[in-house]
């Protein structure tokens, strides 16, 4: 077998039909067709149950399907890692970002960038952590920084934690709960929330913050990965938004927005960290990008917990 026949096997049980999976691998049908064959005689087993119009896989298919991903990856960062050694130039990376790390981190990460990398091309995506999940295991990124509460525990990616930040809810000057000097969590339930789009575990721990009694869910008024709209909506009604206290060091953005204060019986944090596949070698850039990351994280002031 080669590593051609590999992919067609992970196309056919992707898309289920040879029809599309032909079309997927750039092949005929019946060339297709032989190609699954041959690498079905050489093992001496289904990969698939064939019917008139689909394809189901074969229990020994999924095993294969899983081992033959696994030796793509390798492939495909072997030649990745004798490119990084051929050449030795700073080149390009691509990376993700979350709506806060984006907000908080982003513009001061791209102007060191700028000064100390003039020739660096950079593509940052800011997007949800789904999204950002997926295009990372689809190699199309080099790397994330993202809330790392949203990352599950996995051998497929390494995680380097950045100090946290420490976040307060934020609304308009004039806003009900403004002026109060003391707020209870529950009082919040009343007015609408805001909020990036949050992974599930994030979403379950700041439902129980504001002590929504079980079985009550937390439904956020709207959802957008730009946190700058979102800032524009609550200086235009009750909204509450909630952002990290570093956002108060930049006064020009948080204009017409002021923190409200709540006790400090447990307070909100955000958890930022760089998440990238395990066993695919940093491209120079990459490196680089990520000890920018590092410095800026490590130069902003230090919160208390």
């Amino acid at each position: 077998m080669n590593l051609r026949q590999l992919e067609h096997v992970i196309a056919l049980a992707e898309e289920g039909t040879f029809a599309r999976a032909a079309q997927r691998v750039h092949l005929s049908q019946p060339a297709l067709s032989r190609s699954i064959q041959s690498i079905e005689d050489e093992l001496q087993m289904a990969l698939f149950d064939r019917t008139t119009r689909e394809v189901q896989i074969t229990p020994a298919g999924q095993m294969v399907v899983r081992r033959a991903k696994k030796v793509l990856f390798e492939a495909r960062c072997l030649v990745r890692d004798v490119d990084l050694l051929r050449n030795h130039d700073i080149g390009s990376v691509s990376f993700g970002a979350g709506p806060y790390p984006a907000a908080v981190l982003l513009p001061a990460v791209l102007d060191e960038l700028a000064h100390r990398h003039p020739q660096l091309r950079i593509n940052a995506a800011v997007d949800n952590w789904k999204n950002l999940h997926d295009a990372l295991h689809a190699e199309s990124l080099d790397f994330l920084i993202v809330d790392i509460r949203g990352a599950q525990s996995s051998s497929e990616i390494d995680v380097i934690a950045l100090p946290k930040h420490r976040a307060a809810w934020f609304v308009r000057e004039g806003h009900p709960l403004a002026r109060r000097e003391t707020l209870d969590a529950r009082e919040l339930q009343a007015f609408p929330i805001v909020s990036v789009p949050l992974p599930d575990p994030m979403h379950e721990a700041l439902r129980k913050w504001l002590r929504y009694a079980p079985g009550h869910e937390l439904e956020f008024h709207l959802v957008c990965n730009d946190v700058n709209v979102l800032q524009e909506y609550a200086r235009k009604t009750d909204a509450l938004l909630l952002l990290t206290t570093h956002a108060l060091s930049n006064p020009a953005r948080m204009t017409g927005l002021v923190p409200l204060s709540l006790p400090e019986r447990s307070p909100l944090w955000l958890q930022f960290g760089i998440v990238h596949l395990a066993g695919r070698t940093l491209s120079p850039a990459a490196e680089q990008t990520i000890q920018t990351f590092q410095r800026v994280t490590g130069a902003l002031p230090p919160l208390s917990d």
